[in-house]
């Protein structure tokens, strides 16, 4: 089984890394101390990091062992099963993932009503996603470009709304944004999110006048959460959300 699984992976170096920060993360996370354990700002990183790491391998098996997918496909739909494993990536990445990554972006905003567009948003995005489950318009294990655009959308103004924050609120008068996690995290998302945002909506051109740049967004978007993951981790080894031995938030 394991054999078959690393054949599978062969010289893709994004899992090898995905599952090195995610060991990592699960190291990290253990020795946290129960208070900080409990908190979202440790809590949701290692949720992420190690949602990523399920979903990655996850693909990847529900690829190597096709009967296992087929089976579940056939759980999904009565639709004839064509191997694929988009199904594991429309939910875990493009639903579970981002509602996660909207929640961390939510609890390091300040204002009042910065926090109610980020409920608000999560709440449609979450209507939105209940929804594809029951329409045959947008099938679960197919590919979902509304699905694609809204959870890139949401970030994309989750990480404005935070950054809007950053440079009006009083509470960061006296951090040094450079010296503060939050703000190297969700300046990731927010790249990462544009990236894909734009590769996204350029899809049709880029696939088919341009191929090669539509590769380098998704290379620049794995490169971009590969770091991610990298920031979280050190959040969770540092146990403190600024860079700094003597601070602990």
């Amino acid at each position: 089984m394991v054999k078959d699984f690393l054949a599978r992976i062969g010289d893709n170096y994004y899992i090898y890394a995905v599952i090195i920060c995610g060991v990592l993360a699960i190291v990290f996370y253990g020795f946290l101390n129960p208070e900080k354990k409990r908190s979202p700002y440790f809590l949701l990183p290692f949720l992420i990091v190690f949602l990523v790491l399920f979903y990655e391998v996850l693909a990847t098996l529900m690829l190597t062992y096709k009967s296992i997918n087929q089976k579940i496909h056939y759980l999904l739909t009565d639709d004839t099963f064509q191997g694929w494993n988009i199904w594991v990536f429309n939910i875990f990445n493009y639903q579970v993932s981002k509602l996660l990554l909207l929640g961390l972006i939510g609890i390091n905003l300040r204002k009042g009503l910065s926090q109610k567009i980020i409920v608000s948003l999560g709440v449609i995005f979450l209507a939105y996603c209940i929804y594809t489950y029951f329409s045959e318009a947008t099938p679960i294990y197919d590919f979902q470009p509304v699905l694609y655009f809204f959870g890139n959308t949401i970030l994309i103004v989750a990480s404005g709304l935070f950054f809007v924050d950053l440079v009006s609120e009083d509470y960061y008068i006296n951090i040094n944004p450079l010296r503060y996690w939050p703000f190297w995290y969700i300046t990731l998302i927010l790249f990462q999110s544009v990236t894909l945002f734009l590769a996204d909506v350029a899809f049709e051109y880029l696939v088919f006048e341009n191929e090669n740049v539509y590769f380098l967004f998704n290379y620049v978007s794995m490169i971009l959460y590969i770091i991610l993951l990298v920031v979280f981790n050190v959040l969770l080894y540092t146990g403190s959300n600024t860079i700094s031995k003597l601070a602990k938030a």
